[in-house]
């Protein structure tokens, strides 16, 4: 029998959608989640689902009212970024999009050593996708970091 810990080892995300089914229908293809649990409200909105990708484990539900937990579509704005790092961002973003995503920055390597990209899904949530290309050392990041940093133009203040 496995234990809570070593099905959710760390920080888990939950988030919610104005259409979990539609949200999990679009992880499923999109980024090849298996579906573990599917638990309904009595008014048949989705109250509680676990997805697996990659390893992790994402938690989708409906929106509920009553408490804080929004869909981004409704919100108008997002305050999470979702972060999976797969075998091949080209082919993931392209099958993304081909989900029904759309592109907010398409794949290009980065300073910090990932070929790196940012999706929105459907539901209004954003992923940022990362293939590593360059194992970097942090010292070696902070070099890379620094050039980077010269190259962009100043901040209003």
């Amino acid at each position: 029998m496995t234990s809570i810990g070593d099905e959710f080892a760390g920080p888990t995300p939950q988030i919610a959608a104005a259409d979990a089914a539609a949200a999990i229908a679009f992880y499923r293809e999109a980024f090849g989640a298996d579906e573990l649990v599917r638990n309904h409200a009595p008014d048949g909105r989705i109250m509680h689902s676990e997805l697996l990708i990659c390893d992790g484990r994402l938690l989708v539900v409906d929106e509920f009212g009553g408490d804080d937990l929004r869909a981004p579509t409704g919100a108008n704005a997002t305050t999470v970024r979702l972060h999976l790092y797969v075998a091949d961002v080209d082919a993931v973003f392209e099958r993304a999009l081909a989900a029904g995503a759309n592109p907010v920055r398409a794949p290009a390597v980065e300073f910090w050593g990932d070929r790196y990209a940012v999706i929105r899904d459907p539901m209004g949530h954003l992923w940022s996708l990362a293939t590593q290309v360059d194992e970097l050392s942090p010292g070696g990041h902070n070099l890379r970091a620094r050039a980077w940093v010269m190259t962009q133009p100043p901040t209003p203040d």
